[in-house]
């Protein structure tokens, strides 16, 4: 039943409804259709062949296609090619462009980016009500003196480990 010239009506897919003619087998499960459907090849089982028959070669033009649906009183779909266009060349940047470029970049990674912990702890710090008082400088005062007085004793220490490292080396030669 399905044969060259075969008129067919499209029962899936987008033109669904649509009559056609089979103008070429392509195999057992495909053929090649031209009328009101798009021109493209069809699943055999997408498609339900009618009584109607029409002689047509195989492999016929869209011309000669829609001529025959016009004796059965069926308008063919027209379509139109379309327009070869160039495809666009890419232009290349010069390095002043990139540089640029990357500048841009940098600026708005910059922005972006989250302070560090030492800043919030310093804005923190700075906000303390015991500042807005005025009682924080006394206390920085008092916490100045007491690292002073830290410090001192470590570095005794230090150098009493080098004094003594030396007492030994005398002793051993």
């Amino acid at each position: 039943m399905i044969e060259i010239g075969r008129v067919v009506v499209k029962i899936a897919g987008r033109d669904a409804g649509c009559k056609a003619i089979i103008i070429d087998i392509l195999d057992d499960k495909y053929v090649l259709l031209d009328g009101e459907t798009r021109r493209r090849k069809c699943n055999i089982l997408h498609i339900e062949p009618l009584n109607q028959k029409i002689d047509i070669k195989k492999n016929a033009s869209h011309e000669e296609v829609s001529n025959a649906l016009k004796e059965l009183g069926i308008v063919a779909l027209q379509t139109k090619p379309k327009p070869k266009t160039p495809k666009p060349a890419k232009k290349r940047k010069t390095p002043e462009q990139l540089r640029v470029q990357k500048e841009e970049k940098r600026k708005l990674r910059d922005l972006f980016k989250f302070k560090k912990k030492e800043e919030k702890v310093e804005e923190k710090k700075e906000s303390t009500l015991e500042e807005k008082a005025g009682l924080a400088e006394e206390k920085k005062g008092e916490e100045v003196e007491i690292k002073t007085k830290q410090e001192k004793p470590k570095t005794e220490k230090k150098e009493t480990k080098k004094v003594s490292a030396k007492k030994t080396e005398k002793k051993k030669s």
